[in-house]
């Protein structure tokens, strides 16, 4: 399956009931795009608006749990602003404490999640990295039917619990956590060309391991280098990890030299299901997110998923 780039944005911002500092910060974040419709209304008119007036191009902030319920019946993504001072905590796709680093990537990503459509993480010279969605299997098993594909690494499942496999790990890892392994494609032809990204990992007591695979008749061309680096400053600015690991089997002597031109230092072995790995680590810098809550799966989850759930055992 080629890759076409289906981000998405909201042309209407519907604002209601946010006190006038957060409102001037909020339209300070998006004075230069042009595309979105700023509307600020009152209780009375979001409500009509909301119940009569919706469509899939808006997207609504509130800190008024009545508007943010109807919000939801009506399918509309909504953004709560969590007051200070208020000890109820409110239900949305997001819940926000301030609008300082409210911008427009932001409510791109809460616009596509609600909308099921798969986040494009980030972009190098010649790829586009981005979630996994479930029409992209096709294009996941030819490019693992490749020769050498799994000579270091777990092959995929049979086609339909490989299915089941992705449909929770969409749900559980992208949709909860909000990172994973991700698919890597080629800008120029539009191919699926690897996949990578970053775990936490029971075995390295909940550290954050980077992953990573090039199809074999991309290898050798420097994607995978490419690729990494920016998922690793990714990994450091956006997701705040602080201690990077990468697990390479002892023979898989490529992927330790990549390890050491991206800066991982040897720091021991792990046996790990049997097999002798070589644990390389790296120290990224991080900076400090904004405040909010991830809500938006919550909404559906009472609990915590724990990884093992949806990680394979091969």
């Amino acid at each position: 399956m080629l890759y076409y780039n289906k981000k998405e944005y909201p042309k209407q911002i519907w604002v209601s009931q946010i006190p006038e500092r957060e409102v001037s910060l909020l339209r300070e974040n998006l004075a230069e795009i042009k595309q979105t419709t700023f509307v600020l209304m009152q209780k009375e008119e979001a409500c009509h608006q909301l119940s009569e007036q919706w469509s899939r191009d808006i997207i609504f902030l509130s800190s008024n749990q009545s508007l943010l319920d109807l919000a939801r019946d009506v399918n509309v993504p909504a953004i709560a602003y969590q007051m200070p001072e208020t000890d109820t905590f409110l239900h949305a796709d997001m819940v926000v404490e301030g609008f300082e680093e409210v911008d427009m990537t932001f409510l791109q990503r809460v616009y596509e999640r609600h909308f099921n459509i798969p986040w494009t993480i980030l972009e190098t010279k010649r790829c586009i990295v981005r979630e996994l969605e479930l029409s992209d299997l096709d294009a996941l098993f030819s490019m693992y039917a490749e020769p050498g594909m799994t000579d270091y690494m777990e092959g995929l499942y049979e086609y339909e619990e490989e299915l089941e496999y992705q449909k929770a790990y969409i749900e559980n890892m992208y949709r909860f956590y909000g990172y994973g392994m991700w698919l890597v494609f080629e800008k120029k032809t539009g191919t699926l060309i690897g996949r990578a990204g970053v775990e936490h990992r029971e075995e390295l007591n909940g550290d954050m391991e980077l992953g990573y695979a090039i199809r074999t008749s991309f290898q050798h061309q420097g994607y995978a280098y490419e690729v990494c680096q920016a998922i690793m400053q990714y990994a450091g600015e956006e997701l705040q990890v602080h201690l990077l690991h990468c697990l390479i089997q002892k023979e898989n002597t490529l992927s330790e030299k990549l390890a050491i031109k991206l800066g991982f230092s040897y720091c021991g072995d792990r046996e790990i299901d049997g097999v002798l790995m070589s644990d390389y680590q790296i120290v990224l810098l991080k900076k400090v997110l904004p405040i909010f809550f991830l809500r938006n799966i919550l909404s559906n989850h009472q609990e915590l998923v724990p990884i093992n759930m949806i990680s394979k055992e091969r």
